[in-house]
């Protein structure tokens, strides 16, 4: 029996890492509070927006604006955040005009309403709504990429993190002993009883909470993040696949849209133009060996899948569809997040792994039910401990 643990932005986040896309688009505004600095003309341009400052505002340059201007001395000094700079030009309609590309405007009207951003749910929404019109497309295309160069850069300027000990407890169980936790479905024992024929299959059909601790034989860590946080729990039986790549090699690094479920997506294929699938994974997946990888772990044995820090989201669908559907997948636990007020994310976490499903039976059958699965601890606050 194998195990597949995948590994989601929520690990980094456990760890105290500040990975998510709110934390990396407040970057990229503090990125630009220090290039104004330093701008000697009324134009503050890059690939995602342009941002004016206009003739009302009395001044002939952001340098000169930012070495005078009394609010903005006031607000850069207190060491405010990105966000706060962009609500700060926002409110300032007398001294500024900004000019979106739409993804970013979609980026920030997400956060502004939501608390959160999904880049990749965006581009797709917009790439869709483009299908027509290929120059449209090439431009959201160069856009994307220069939020992956961003996003990369983001992340390699980041602390590097410690073990988390509470994780580190709970990989220790997981590594070990197998935990099946699973339901009592007559195929699924006898897929796992196929494997060991040293089983009493009598016995574990009827009392199938004294199942045997079993050694797994291989783990494979599938990590969806561009961190190498993973590393920092290992077993001798681990293999590491970076499936959507690695800060070190940057230029393998997939970042787009991943969802051949979709309806809309037979139609983006069949209008037979590349420019429409320059970013959709399963395309993106065949310039390296991390897929294949993958498959080949998947259909060497019977496993299970376990579920830490990743949300099962649509951008992802296609990659977790051949996951979650294969003959060899025994059992899926996800480890959820608790709240501060107490509420989990279990329940919303089981209804995006349903998505991931083209059969209903097989999700009911293989998904873990709650009170077998197990909380992913978070990195306490002000500490990596």
């Amino acid at each position: 029996m194998n195990r597949l643990i995948i590994i989601g932005n929520g690990f980094d986040l456990a760890h105290g890492l500040k990975t998510s896309y709110k934390d990396f688009i407040n970057w990229y505004w503090e990125q630009r509070i220090d290039d104004l600095v330093s701008n000697h003309t009324t134009e503050l341009k890059d690939c995602l927006c342009t941002i004016y400052i206009t003739k009302e505002s009395g001044y002939s340059s952001w340098s000169s604006f930012a070495s005078k201007n009394f609010h903005f001395k006031i607000f850069y000094n207190k060491k405010n955040t990105g966000l706060d700079f962009f609500q700060f030009i926002k409110e300032k309609r007398v001294y500024f005009t900004i000019k979106y590309t739409h993804i970013f405007e979609r980026i920030t009207n997400s956060i502004e309403t939501k608390g959160w951003v999904d880049i990749e749910v965006e581009y797709y929404e917009l790439l869709k709504k483009y299908s027509d019109n290929i120059e449209k497309c090439k431009e959201l295309n160069e856009q994307l990429d220069f939020l992956r160069e961003k996003l990369s850069q983001y992340l390699n300027s980041l602390p590097k993190c410690k073990r988390n000990n509470r994780i580190f407890n709970l990989m220790t169980d997981i590594f070990d002993p197998a935990d099946f936790a699973i339901s009592s479905y007559k195929k699924t024992i006898e897929t796992i009883c196929g494997y060991y024929k040293e089983l009493n299959i009598e016995s574990i059909r009827h009392n199938t909470k004294e199942l045997p601790n079993w050694i797994p034989r291989q783990i494979m860590l599938l990590s969806f993040n561009y961190t190498k946080t993973v590393e920092l729990y290992n077993n001798h039986n681990i293999s590491y696949n970076y499936i959507h790549g690695e800060l070190s090699k940057p230029d393998e690094i997939i970042f787009g849209y991943g969802d051949e479920l979709d309806k809309n997506y037979n139609d983006l294929r069949d209008k037979n133009e590349n420019e429409l699938l320059r970013y959709i994974k399963s395309v993106k997946y065949l310039e390296t060996g991390h897929y294949r990888d993958m498959l080949s772990f998947i259909e060497s044995a019977p496993f299970q899948v376990f579920i830490m820090g990743h949300s099962c989201g649509n951008s992802d669908r296609t990659l977790l569809n051949t996951v979650f559907e294969h003959e060899n997948c025994v059992s899926i636990k996800p480890f959820y997040y608790v709240k501060p007020d107490g509420t989990d994310t279990y329940l919303e976490l089981v209804q995006n792994i349903s998505r991931n499903f083209t059969n209903p039976k097989l999700f009911r059958d293989r998904v873990v039910y709650k009170e077998l699965c197990q909380e992913l601890p978070q990195c306490p606050k002000d500490t990596n401990e």
